[in-house]
């Protein structure tokens, strides 16, 4: 089953006049980038909180195009340039995102937002080396951010290194345990390092959090198949689906439980609709 969450940018970042820049957090508490404020003339801070509304109601468009007049007012801003990269993000473009937070960097080399951002969009263009040299500089400027670990639990994964990976959401979940989507990820790397009882017990604090998060109740249904609690398997699969039908890796791993079962007619029929879905085996 697909590891993959999609992962949201954290911040957006807006000028009050003359005033500190504030970061709004979507997921975590509220912090200041690189511990420092950033100081932005007014119509700049204007079109900039104009860019941040326009980016919460999701009209990326508009947004980046405030962003980029806030640009020609204040081009040496870290914090606009953080909030151009995270809008390219938002369409896709993490190119051209990736262009924006080195630009953030460069002013200012200790925002540690901008580094995790750049980790993230690098994973994205599958340049893992860029993105694990990029989130280690935002653990080395804060290491008490649990999306950076979860971003370099994400590149670790990608790369196959699962023993690597499972300490990264360890640590994110220690830091954040109300996020739902990191105990899942800790329970899908505790099932890969053959952790299965672990792998429940993340499973089921995921789903304390959160009784829709599919991903979870397919991690916890693959854990229980390996211990073969077949039945108990099935349960949990079928939860998975009813949340989440188009989920071809879903039907797969229940075929392969139903098979376990010798109940080769219904594996088959799972078989079937894994693979109209897309999924190769």
């Amino acid at each position: 089953m697909s590891s993959r969450f999609s992962h949201s940018k954290r911040n957006i970042i807006f000028g009050l006049a003359c005033l500190a820049l504030v970061v709004i957090t979507l997921s975590v508490a509220a912090c200041k980038p690189a511990g420092q404020s950033y100081q932005s003339k007014p119509e700049a801070a204007n079109l900039n909180e104009k860019g941040m509304a326009a980016y919460e109601a999701g009209d990326y468009q508009t947004a980046g195009s405030y962003f980029e007049s806030a640009l020609e007012q204040d081009p040496t801003n870290p914090a606009i340039w953080f909030n151009k990269g995270q809008t390219l993000d938002a369409v896709n473009m993490s190119d051209k995102a990736i262009e924006a937070y080195d630009k953030a960097i460069s002013l200012d080399p200790k925002f540690a937002d901008a580094w995790g951002n750049k980790a993230l969009s690098c994973y994205d263009q599958g340049q893992y080396d860029k993105a694990m040299e990029s989130v280690d500089k935002a653990i080395e400027l804060d290491g008490n951010v649990a999306s950076y670990w979860s971003t370099r639990g994400l590149i670790y994964l990608a790369e196959k290194k699962y023993s690597d990976a499972l300490p990264c959401y360890v640590r994110a979940t220690s830091l954040d345990g109300s996020n739902a989507d990191y105990w899942a990820m800790r329970a899908n790397l505790e099932v890969l390092n053959k952790e299965y009882d672990r792998a429940i017990t993340s499973a089921d604090k995921a789903l304390s959090i959160s009784q829709n998060n599919s991903k979870a109740w397919g991690y916890r249904a693959k854990a229980l198949h390996e211990l073969r609690r077949y039945d108990e398997a099935l349960v949990a699969f079928d939860k998975g689906l009813s949340l989440d039908p188009q989920n071809p890796a879903l039907w797969y791993s229940k075929g392969l439980t139903l098979e376990s079962l010798h109940r080769d007619a219904e594996a088959k029929k799972c078989y079937d609709k894994a693979r109209a879905l897309g999924y190769q085996f």
